[in-house]
């Protein structure tokens, strides 16, 4: 999802919890400012919780539990700040919602959800856009083949080596880090010498990549980042 339109989806997240917030506030201008007060932990989360890995079930759960917590502790002191600084808006009547912390968590479940949501939408929209083929020099001849036949791209040494499912290979003097630029989302970088269209795979482990019977490697740069990923895939 562009920034674009990520931007006008968190402004009209912001209007809507203002009206949610309506019955904690004195008047709409204090449910906007409390809905504004809940952005920090909102985005705090978004950002640190693709950083998750579960590839170790015990300590992707701590993570996530700090994350959680941390989260809680963001959206309290945010409330409270524009609570004393900028406006007194709740009643102690209506308190107790705000604080709730099952309530915060619901809210930014539901958010970030929606958002993945919209973004998975817009995906699938533009998947149809895109390049079917490309083009490049192999052994100074123009090659076109199309992008879903390549299997991988394999970096050696000064060359790098292009496997398609035809049982076909193609050695361009293009580097694997310009090629992954040329490629789409369809593609993911495993290791410093492999880029894998992620349609061929087979199976996943938490250290190699495999398609059909052919294991690569996943570097332990590249592991936690995309183990998870593309065990969802």
């Amino acid at each position: 999802m562009n920034g674009f339109i990520n931007l006008l989806y968190w402004v009209f997240v912001t209007f809507l919890l203002s009206g949610v917030f309506m019955s904690t506030a004195d008047g709409y201008a204090s449910a906007l400012m409390l809905s504004v007060a809940t952005l920090p932990g909102v985005i705090t989360a978004k950002f640190f919780i693709e950083d998750i890995s579960f590839t170790k079930r015990l300590r992707g759960l701590f993570h996530m539990m700090c994350l959680a917590f941390a989260v809680l502790l963001i959206e309290y002191l945010s409330i409270i700040l524009v609570d004393i600084y900028i406006i007194n808006y709740m009643s102690e009547k209506n308190a107790d919602l705000v604080f709730n912390p099952f309530f915060i968590w619901l809210i930014i479940i539901a958010f970030l959800s929606l958002e993945k949501l919209l973004e998975s939408r817009i995906n699938s929209m533009t998947e149809s856009q895109k390049s079917k083929y490309i083009e490049f020099t192999s052994e100074r001849k123009r090659i076109s083949i199309e992008i879903d036949s390549i299997i991988y791209i394999e970096s050696c040494d000064d060359e790098v080596w292009i496997r398609t499912n035809i049982n076909s290979s193609y050695r361009t003097k293009m580097n694997i880090s310009n090629w992954q630029m040329a490629l789409d989302s369809r593609f993911i970088r495993i290791h410093r010498s492999y880029l894998v269209n992620k349609t061929h795979i087979t199976k996943v482990t938490p250290k190699k990549v495999y398609i059909g019977n052919k294991a690569l490697d996943i570097s332990r740069k590249y592991r936690e980042k995309i183990s998870a990923p593309l065990l969802l895939m």
